[in-house]
């Protein structure tokens, strides 16, 4: 999968099935320091009906932010698909100019090699 290289960050789409509908997600970026995945709230329909989880999340920049946690239908990374993921819906793009982060609770589910100069992520199921 191609990716952008910029701010010193890889930027990547993602698609959330959310409610029965797939949203594609651009700009994102995959951060392994992050143990979680987050998207912005306001790029869903958010059910706030649904089941949440209410967390603090620490580290974003110097502060911290309440988000809150839902089970998606699927997130679609590359041509990957994993079912029943939670993720953070919170108001990041706003204040740090992207749309979501892609954090080691999916991404440790791959075996990743990263091609810096071709500008490619290769996403492999980490058996």
């Amino acid at each position: 999968m191609k990716f952008e290289w910029h701010q010193g960050l890889i930027w990547v789409p993602i698609t959330v099935v959310y409610g029965s509908t797939p949203i594609r997600i651009p700009n994102c970026i995959i951060d392994t320091g992050s143990s979680t995945t987050m998207i912005d709230i306001d790029l869903v329909e958010f059910n706030y009906h649904k089941p949440a989880l209410i967390k603090r999340l620490f580290g974003i920049g110097t502060g911290k932010q309440e988000v809150l946690c839902q089970q998606v239908d699927k997130v679609i990374i590359d041509q990957f698909e994993l079912e029943a993921v939670e993720i953070e819906f919170g108001t990041i793009k706003e204040n740090y100019g992207i749309n979501g982060f892609v954090g080691n609770d999916i991404l440790d589910q791959f075996i990743l090699t990263i091609d810096f100069k071709q500008q490619i992520i290769d996403f492999k199921f980490n058996p």
